[in-house]
């Protein structure tokens, strides 16, 4: 509203002028306008929709963005099945122009918001940075019901890492929302010859279960051997997913999983903590990348994949796989 006036028509900016210059006609207001009187008085009555220069006229003599005037010009013009959205741009570019510039952070924010709504037509949303690892707890924090995850980049859990402690509480607080969630942490052959790396795995997924994650894992050296990872680590590659598959499904209807990652050195004074962060995300809702990355088969897949039930139990298995990967040449032969 301007001055009890409604903003949606030219007609109500002409009587505001009135107003604000006290013209008591129709005669003074084509004045003030440089307009013949009869176009004033059609344009003030809403039967006459004024051309570009004169919204930008209009605009100034009310102290207004000329953006807005041309906008309303033009929803005043469109047909009835248009209007809907020249009403929609004139509500994102109101938003837009009452935006203060200070804190900085307020246009930073709005500018950030724009750049997602575009997206939203994609079906697909990209985040970068340190965004990219916040918009996976709000991922979290939106699931009602389940979440199944793929990680191969597994030691990104640990402690000191990007996704720890923030995504690990925010799994935490979905678990006790009875949140189903389960998590399959892929594991190497040359990360397992490792006794330090051992311990790391153990305790990220000591951590993932205290949180309320059902834990599974797998080596990847036999889960290669099946067609059904397989073709899934085909359809990441297709899709643009990172050599490292890392993704979670949310409540079946929305797809998470990382493209690029990258080292940060964390630390100004003495010697910096290399972390791993996720460089860039992408979320999508598009059913047929809902249909083909759909990581909850892999779940089944009981020859390769195994639930954690402790170190003690993982420790056993990880010697047996050791002892089957001593083998495979004798096999061979």
């Amino acid at each position: 509203m301007f001055n009890g006036v409604s903003m949606t028509e030219i007609s109500g900016y002409l009587e505001a002028i009135k107003d604000r210059y006290a013209l008591t006609s129709d005669y003074t207001l084509a004045e003030k306008l440089g307009i013949a009187q009869p176009d004033a008085n059609l344009m003030r009555r809403g039967l006459k929709v004024p051309k570009p220069e004169l919204c930008i006229k209009i605009a100034k003599l009310l102290d207004r963005n000329p953006v807005e005037l041309l906008l309303i010009a033009q929803k005043d013009k469109a047909p009835k099945q248009a209007k809907e959205y020249w009403t929609l741009a004139l509500t994102a570019v109101d938003v837009m122009l009452h935006v203060p510039k200070r804190p900085r952070y307020l246009p930073k924010k709005v500018e950030a918001i724009g750049r997602e709504l575009k997206q939203l037509e994609a079906q697909t949303l990209t985040y970068e940075g340190a965004a990219a690892n916040a918009e996976a707890v709000r991922l979290m924090e939106t699931a009602e019901q389940s979440v199944d995850a793929m990680m191969e980049r597994w030691n990104i859990w640990k402690k000191g890492e990007a996704l720890y402690p923030n995504y690990l509480l925010a799994n935490q607080a979905a678990a006790r929302r009875q949140v189903k969630i389960r998590r399959l942490l892929i594991l190497t052959q040359a990360q397992m010859q490792d006794s330090m790396t051992v311990s790391d795995a153990v305790n990220v997924m000591d951590d993932q279960q205290r949180a309320g994650v059902k834990v599974f894992y797998a080596f990847r050296e036999a889960l290669v051997q099946s067609p059904t990872f397989q073709r899934l680590e085909e359809d990441f590659r297709k899709h643009g997913a990172a050599e490292d598959m890392n993704t979670a499904m949310f409540d079946r209807e929305i797809l998470i999983f990382s493209q690029t990652y990258g080292t940060v050195p964390l630390g100004m004074v003495g010697t910096p903590t290399p972390i791993t962060m996720i460089n860039r995300l992408q979320i999508s809702w598009k059913p047929e990348m809902i249909r083909d990355l759909d990581p909850a088969p892999l779940f089944d897949m009981t020859r390769y994949v195994f639930e954690y039930e402790g170190a003690g139990s993982f420790r056993e298995q990880l010697a047996r796989f050791t002892r089957s990967m001593r083998e495979l040449p004798r096999r061979a032969v």
